[in-house]
C-alpha cells in the first residue's frame, strides 16, 4: 500500500505525527459541544503552527494580525477604529497588531486627509501577497483538518457554526447558510 494512501486515510492513532496526550477523554465530554469545540481550536492551533506562511520561529505571524491584515484587505483603506469595531478587537490591540503588520511592510498607516488627527491604513503589494499564500495553505490546512468529512456534511458543519454565531452576533446574520465550504474557510 503506498505511503500516501496510509498517511490519507489513517486515523489520528496511526499517524506517526498525532500527538497522544493521554488517555480518551471520558464519554460524557464527548456529548458536551463546548468541550468538543475547545478541542477542535487545539487541534487547528497545533497543526497550523507550521503550516501557515509567517509561522516561523524567529517572528509568528499570530492569527489575529492576519485577520486585520484581511479586514483591511478586504475593505479598503480604513482607521484603526474600524478594523477595532469590525472584528470586535480592544484598539489597543489593534494598535500593536497594526505596528506588526507595518514592520514586516504588509500595511502602511498614513494620516487620513479628511481627518490629520487619524491614521488610514491600506494594505501593500507584499502584504496582499503574503495574504494570497495564507489562503492558499488555509485551503490545505482545512482540507487537512475536515478530511473525514463529506462536502455535504462539511456544508452542513459550516451551517452550523454560522447558525449559532448568528444567533449570538448581527455580523454572521448577513451570510445566511451554506455560507462556504471547506475550501472557503479561513485558517
Amino acid at each position: 500500500m503506498p505511503e500516501e494512501t496510509v498517511v490519507a486515510h489513517s486515523g489520528p492513532a496511526e499517524r506517526p505525527d498525532c500527538a497522544r496526550p493521554g488517555p480518551a477523554p471520558h464519554e460524557p465530554l464527548l456529548r458536551v459541544p463546548t468541550y468538543l469545540v475547545a478541542e477542535l481550536m487545539k487541534l487547528i492551533r497545533r497543526e497550523s503552527a507550521g503550516a501557515l506562511p509567517g509561522a516561523d520561529a524567529a517572528g509568528r505571524m499570530r492569527g489575529p494580525a492576519v485577520l486585520v491584515l484581511a479586514c483591511v484587505a478586504a475593505e479598503g483603506p480604513m482607521s484603526q477604529r474600524q478594523v477595532s469595531e469590525r472584528l470586535r478587537m480592544d484598539p489597543a490591540d489593534v494598535v500593536s497588531l497594526v505596528d506588526v503588520l507595518e514592520e514586516r511592510g504588509y500595511v502602511e498607516r498614513r494620516r487620513d486627509p479628511a481627518d490629520r488627527r487619524r491614521y488610514r491604513l491600506d494594505v501593500t503589494e507584499d502584504g496582499r501577497l503574503f495574504l494570497a499564500r495564507r489562503r492558499e495553505a488555509g485551503l490545505r490546512l482545512n482540507r487537512r483538518l475536515f478530511a473525514p468529512l463529506t462536502p455535504e456534511e462539511m456544508e452542513q458543519f459550516t451551517d452550523m457554526i454560522v447558525r449559532v454565531l448568528a444567533h449570538h452576533d448581527p455580523r454572521f446574520t448577513e451570510h445566511g447558510p451554506s455560507l462556504a465550504g471547506p475550501d472557503d474557510a479561513p485558517a
